[in-house]
C-alpha cells in the first residue's frame, strides 16, 4: 500500500478505534517491540479493512458483456495528454453525419472521474450527467438525465490535446451536446485481452473531446472553432440552435 492509499484508508478511520489500538495494554507485561508489533497489526488490519470496504463502495457494476475489467470511481484520476495528431477531418456536414450522434441541449449536473483497469492497463475518463432542456435529434427528450461517458477526466485547470471542449465542463454548465449512442457497433472497447460494453457506464459517449459539444461559460462560448469555421464568430447558444437547425433541415446533408 503506497503513501496515498495509507493517509485516504486513515482518514476513514473512526478515531475511537485509533483510541483504543494506541491505549491497548496487555495483563502481563511485554517487551515494548512486541507492544508496538501488536499496534502495528491492529492498525493495518483497520487500514486493509476500510481501504477494501471504500474500494467495493467506488466500484462500478459491470455487466457480463465486459470481461477482465473494472471500473471504479476516483478522486485521484491521472490526465494523460492525447496526440494531436488523433483527430480525424472532418467536415462540418459529415460531423454531423458520420456518427449517430444525439443532439441536445441541457445542464451538466454532476460529472465524476472514472479509472477503468484491463487487466493492467489503466484508463481514466469521467461520466457527466446531463439533464436534457431541447431535443434536436436523438431517443431523448426534455427532462431526462443522460450519463455521458468524456474521452478524459477532467481536473480544474489542465486539459489534455483534443479535449479543450470537454475539458471546461462543470457542474452547472450549460451548452448544445452531440455525443454518440451507444449500441452493439460502437459501444465495445477491447484492450490488454480485456473488453468493456461502454453501455455499463454511460448510454452516450463523445467521439473527442474538441468537437462534439458548443458550452456557455463564464469565459464565453466555448466549442471548437476550427471545426465549425462557417460560425467561428458565434458568441451564444442561440447562435449555435440557429446553426443545428439549418444544418438538420439542409436538403444536401446524407443521412446518417
Amino acid at each position: 500500500m503506497n503513501a496515498k492509499k495509507f493517509s485516504d484508508a486513515m482518514s476513514e478511520l473512526d478515531p475511537k478505534y485509533v483510541d483504543e489500538a494506541l491505549n491497548y495494554k496487555k495483563k502481563a507485561k511485554k517487551p515494548g517491540w512486541i507492544k508496538w508489533g501488536v499496534l502495528a497489526a491492529c492498525l493495518t488490519v483497520l487500514i486493509v479493512g476500510v481501504f477494501s470496504v471504500k474500494q467495493q463502495r467506488n466500484q462500478i457494476s459491470l455487466s457480463s458483456n465486459s470481461t477482465n475489467v473494472t471500473a471504479y470511481y476516483t478522486n485521484n484520476p491521472f490526465l494523460v495528454a492525447n496526440s494531436s495528431d488523433s483527430l480525424v477531418f472532418l467536415t462540418e456536414e459529415e460531423l454531423f453525419t458520420t456518427f449517430n450522434t444525439a443532439i441536445f441541449k441541457g445542464t451538466v449536473s454532476e460529472i465524476r472521474n472514472i479509472i477503468l483497469n484491463f487487466n493492467g492497463d489503466k484508463a481514466y475518463r469521467a461520466i457527466a450527467e446531463i439533464t436534457v432542456e431541447q431535443v434536436y435529434r436523438g431517443p431523448c427528450s426534455a427532462g431526462d438525465t443522460l450519463s455521458v461517458l468524456l474521452p478524459c477526466p477532467l481536473i480544474k485547470g489542465f486539459w489534455a490535446t483534443d479535449t479543450s471542449t470537454v475539458s471546461a465542463m462543470e457542474a452547472g454548465t450549460t451548452g448544445i451536446f452531440m455525443p454518440m449512442i451507444y449500441d452493439d457497433e460502437n459501444s465495445f472497447w477491447e484492450q490488454n485481452g480485456a473488453k468493456l460494453d461502454k453501455r455499463d457506464l454511460a448510454g452516450y459517449g463523445f467521439a473527442d473531446g474538441e468537437r462534439f459539444a458548443f458550452l456557455e461559460t463564464e469565459n464565453g462560448l466555448i466549442f471548437s472553432k476550427e471545426a465549425y469555421s462557417s460560425i467561428a464568430n458565434a458568441t451564444t447558444l442561440a447562435e449555435i440552435e440557429d446553426y443545428i437547425e439549418t444544418m438538420l433541415e439542409s436538403p444536401d446533408r446524407e443521412e446518417a
